[in-house]
């Protein structure tokens, strides 16, 4: 039988050396590092809330547009080109 490890405790393991993580500026100041140690939990905190979080947003959007003869072709009611312009117009200009 395939025996699974078992894990140990948190007091069972090592301890942690947190004093560590503490680093002194120039002029021996804590608050960098202070400051970083918080900022990482935040997003610790909104990442776990949030799940997927997307870094930016969007903030310019490229339309191109065949203007060739072929968009004069009325399969599409007038034509190609002003049912693709209608459709922009409508759903996508705000």
């Amino acid at each position: 039988m395939d025996e699974e490890p078992e894990r140990a405790k948190r007091w069972e393991g090592g301890y942690e050396r947190t004093w560590e993580v503490l680093k002194e500026d120039e002029s021996g100041s804590l608050k960098a590092t202070v400051e970083e140690i918080l900022y990482q939990s935040k997003r610790k905190r909104v990442i776990e809330s949030h799940g997927q979080v997307r870094l930016g947003m969007m903030r310019h959007l490229y339309v191109v547009i065949d203007c060739s003869r072929t968009m004069e072709d009325q399969d599409l009611k007038p034509n190609r080109l002003t049912s693709t312009l209608k459709f922009l117009l409508e759903n996508v200009v705000t």
